[in-house]
């Protein structure tokens, strides 16, 4: 080459051993070491560590690195910058911010295979588009992804509560001003963000006259499959809100009926959930909210504001709509957890049970790469972990706890108009305002006392739900294990209601058979087994991190409400030790009495969901140190002196090796479960039984001392509710 003076005194040689030099110092090898003795060493420690970080088991527990490579290896791009209006504009359909996903049919006609297989060939790991980390693409709505790296979005939150403080239809025109004048979007994507958020114009009196109403909704930006009731819903939910606060305010005769403390407990259910959906689009992914190329500044459907949402996004993870929600969160986990378990091997005790497992991955889209090794009894972690996933975390809300929150609510608006005819005043005033007023009071006190009770049981759900999937896990590594028959579907109905096997796949009917043959199958996972021991543990991790991102909307709402009971337990307090300042009525204290017992009731309800999932570990970690006392056992009998065999020094390595992985598990338990990562409740309080006492302690303490003040007033100190209209007076 052109300037090579040979091998001794040439340039490349002089580069070549600063270099060597460098990398030497680097690694700490002597400085007097000979250059060529130095270049091997260096080369022999460099090829150990990256032999060692490509093996298995180090590929399985740092995911994010043999992710990293092979992202690398595939060259993805993706675009980013305002030019994405271009694309978008020329597309011309209801999709997101950024260009579509590879493999995903722009004109979002399905494939021709089924929903599962759809799924899982479209939702996958891919560079996010905010240009750095890893995010999970959607199968169903485009340009939408999952973010591991959530961050709570301090403006998003501070203009979504603006907003919500406007009354509807007000609210349009402000979000659109605001979204222009101070985040700078055009007028197409500030209507777009207006109509993700549900605020519309009046436009629904148009409806009769098809084309005009679809002229009126293509340039407001109103969502595509937006249907009419939608219209109706929010104009009307916000009227009846509005309506009594004006009457009471502006009519003497109203207030007559209605004091205005009476609007009190309506108006902290109000701004419970004012502050739940702001903290909904606070927590809600890059990809959705990005000022940038957020999904909600460009026209989508309706389905895909549907999948933001709580009671018909994570409660209901299977419809139809978003059935790519399981897998999704299962990929997502994965990485939050850095694992990889595509590679991984767990044995599960029988083939029936690895059948089971397989067949439950697959109903969500995870399909399982081909081994021909493979033991008939062995599944990949991602199997493991789809299965759990799909059984327990996707589990629908219970079918009574909806008719029970409607139930309570119901309650709750009538506390009033039952307290009122109590006292001899009619239920719903005299005058024609005045029964318009009670008459929308109730009816808004039954939709937002069952819209706040609704976000406050899917907390306790969400928690509930890992408990279960927690405890499955489990008992997979202990007797008698975990029954396979938590694990098969429920058979499907026919028609007309009634059981149709015969519309299961062949695969399922037979695994029943099986099942019903021999009832004690379950899954069962020997921990002294290497590959399932790493594979149960890093299932373990990734299972803790499944609809994390809704978990942490669930710890903000944990937050919320605890402030509401709080608030309404203050206000009975205030209500009675305060009588002498200002009056109020029976019906404002039977109010906030009935609000301050449910809301408090859910609150401790989903402390003690949560603190159960931690009270988990000590119990494991208890048994996994008798697994550990056992081998050790076993090991000190093969060291008593006696002929010592190749089989016995095999089996003493064996069980040496298995002793310190078990061990490692433990206490990696320990420092994750327990100190690092533990689940919480109250933004950053630990789920502990110490937090369930504090929540249920200070709760019942102020509602006692606010009934015993009550009870007291009205039994030696003169007071009653026999005043005008049932008004808290002393005799």
């Amino acid at each position: 080459m052109p300037g090579d003076k040979g091998r001794d005194g040439s340039p490349a040689r002089d580069k070549w051993q600063r270099a060597i030099s460098k990398v030497a110092a680097s690694t700490a090898i002597a400085e007097e070491t000979a250059a060529g003795e130095r270049f091997a060493r260096i080369v022999l420690e460099r090829t150990f560590v990256d032999t060692v970080n490509n093996e298995r088991a180090f590929l399985a527990a740092f995911g994010q690195r043999s992710l990293h490579n092979q992202l690398s290896s595939k060259s993805l791009k993706v675009d980013s910058g305002r030019d994405l209006e271009t694309e978008l504009e020329d597309a011309g359909t209801a999709d997101g911010g950024a260009p579509s996903t590879p493999g995903v049919d722009p004109n979002g006609v399905s494939p021709p295979d089924d929903k599962a297989e759809r799924v899982a060939r479209l939702v996958k790991v891919q560079k996010s588009l905010k240009g750095d980390g890893f995010a999970v693409c959607s199968a169903y709505s485009r340009n939408f992804e999952y973010d591991p790296n959530l961050t709570f979005k301090v403006s998003q939150f501070a203009r979504t509560l603006f907003y919500e403080c406007i009354p509807p239809g007000l609210n349009w025109f402000v979000c659109v001003g605001t979204e222009m004048l101070f985040f700078e979007h055009t007028f197409k994507e500030a209507t777009c963000s207006a109509s993700a958020r549900g605020f519309i114009l009046p436009i629904f009196i148009f409806l009769p006259i098809k084309p005009l109403f679809k002229r009126l909704c293509q340039f407001f930006g109103t969502m595509e499959g937006q249907p009419g009731f939608f219209f109706f819903f929010f104009y009307f939910f916000g009227f009846w809100c509005f309506f009594p606060i004006c009457a009471v305010a502006l009519s003497a005769e109203v207030r007559e009926y209605i004091e205005p403390l009476e609007l009190v407990p309506m108006l902290v259910l109000q701004c419970g959930r004012m502050l739940c959906i702001s903290c909904k689009y606070a927590l809600l992914p890059e990809s959705y909210v990005n000022d940038r190329f957020g999904k909600m500044y460009r026209p989508m459907k309706v389905t895909d504001m549907g999948r933001t949402l709580v009671a018909g996004g994570w409660n209901k993870a299977k419809d139809e709509e978003h059935f790519d929600m399981l897998k999704m969160e299962l990929e997502n986990a994965c990485i939050q957890a850095d694992v990889d378990l595509s590679n991984t091997e767990i044995n599960v005790g029988s083939a029936e049970a690895a059948a089971v497992i397989r067949f439950r991955s697959r109903g969500i889209g995870e399909r399982s790469r081909a081994s021909a090794g493979k033991a008939p009894e062995v599944v990949s972690g991602k199997e493991l972990l789809a299965a759990l996933t799909d059984v327990h975390m996707g589990a629908p809300m219970p079918p009574y706890m909806e008719p029970g929150i409607m139930l309570f609510a119901v309650l709750f608006s009538l506390t009033s108009p039952i307290m009122r005819a109590w006292c001899g005043r009619p239920m719903f005033g005299a005058t024609h305002l005045s029964k318009a007023a009670s008459a929308f009071l109730m009816m808004y006190s039954w939709f937002i006392f069952a819209n706040n009770m609704t976000f406050s049981a899917s907390g306790a759900w969400h928690y509930k739900r890992q408990y279960n999937a927690m405890l499955a896990l489990n008992n997979m590594v202990r007797f008698p294990g975990e029954p396979l028959i938590n694990f098969l579907p429920d058979v499907p109905l026919g028609p007309k209601g009634k059981v149709s096997p015969d519309q299961e796949p062949a695969e399922l009917r037979q695994l029943r058979q099986k099942v019903a043959q021999k009832p004690d199958l379950a899954f069962i996972v020997d921990l002294k087994d290497p590959a399932s021991c790493l594979c149960w543990s890093l299932v373990r991790r990734s299972l803790r991190h499944i609809g994390s991102s809704w978990g942490r909307r669930m710890n903000a709402y944990s937050v919320i409400f605890l402030m509401m009971s709080f608030a309404s337990a203050g206000m009975l307090l205030m209500l009675y030790y305060g009588a002498d300042q200002f009056d109020h009525r029976l019906a404002t204290s039977g109010s906030f009495y009935v609000l301050s017992i449910c809301i408090s009731f859910l609150v401790c309800t989903t402390v003690i969901e949560a603190s159960a999932i931690n009270e988990m570990v000590p119990k494991l970690r208890s048994w996994l140190k008798r697994e550990t006392v056992a081998i050790a056992a076993q090991m000190a009998y093969l060291d008593v002196p006696k002929v010592r065999t190749d089989a016995d020094c095999k089996e003493e390595e064996q069980l040496r090796s298995a002793h310190r992985l078990i061990e490692s598990v433990e206490q990696y338990i320990l420092v994750e479960e327990e100190q690092s990562e533990p689940v919480e409740v109250f933004f950053k309080v630990h789920a502990t039984p110490a937090a369930v006492t504090f929540v249920v302690s200070s709760l019942l303490s102020m509602l006692l001392i606010a009934m015993q003040r009550g009870f007291t007033m009205m039994d030696s100190e003169g007071w009653s509710y026999s005043g005008p209209q049932g008004q808290f007076t002393r005799d």
